[in-house]
């Protein structure tokens, strides 16, 4: 083991996000209501400082290689980044994106064309999804039914479950290459509006 990935480094899972901000992350709640343990946000019994596809700020948890926030046995999917950024200045009416963009960077599991991943975030935020722009510059919610995904409540916490095709359009590279990129957000949109898109290619929204 290198000096760069041991136990004790800044940043031992290498994932873009040193050590002491993962092992603040909140933890899910066990079974019985009590708190989980504090630095393993996808509840897996691992602090996610340790493991490669699991990373965490204080307020959320990504997930890669993901199947219902757990990770897919035998996947070497791996997050080199992740950070929060500023919401667009312009953004569709009624959307709110209450900690700005949350992106990132995963190299797929080999022989993956597709990943799917899975984002822990504060029920407080009210997110209905992990939104991100179409090629045709639309905000589409890829964590909802027609875009494969899906959003659920576990251990006191949203998690939004979505898939992302490598080089297809929500990969912000654009290139069959192993990695993903998406510039993306959990935001929230009105139910009055979401609720009542009456066909899959409504569930976007120009801007």
């Amino acid at each position: 083991m290198n000096a760069s990935n041991a136990p004790d480094a800044p940043d031992s899972d290498r994932d873009g996000v040193p050590n002491d901000q993962e092992d603040q992350a909140t933890g899910l709640l066990r079974p019985d209501g009590s708190a989980g343990m504090a630095g393993d946000g996808n509840g897996d019994g691992i602090k996610d400082s340790q493991q490669a596809a699991v990373s965490s700020t204080r307020s959320q948890t990504l997930v890669a290689g993901s199947q219902d926030g757990k990770l897919i046995p035998d996947s070497n999917a791996r997050i080199s980044k992740m950070e929060h950024s500023a919401a667009p200045a312009t953004m569709p009416k009624g959307m709110e994106m209450p900690v700005g963009l949350t992106s990132f960077t995963v190299s797929l599991a080999e022989g993956r064309s597709t990943e799917s991943f899975s984002l822990y975030a504060d029920p407080a935020l009210g997110a209905t999804g992990y939104w991100i722009k179409d090629s045709a510059g639309t905000w589409v919610n890829l964590a909802s039914e027609p875009y494969g995904g899906k959003v659920a409540s576990e251990g006191g916490r949203t998690r939004l479950d979505f898939q992302i095709q490598d080089g297809g359009q929500y990969d912000a590279d654009g290139q069959v290459n192993g990695s993903i990129t998406t510039p993306g957000a959990v935001a929230k949109m009105p139910l009055s509006i979401v609720g009542q898109a009456p066909q899959a290619d409504t569930h976007g929204f120009w801007y």
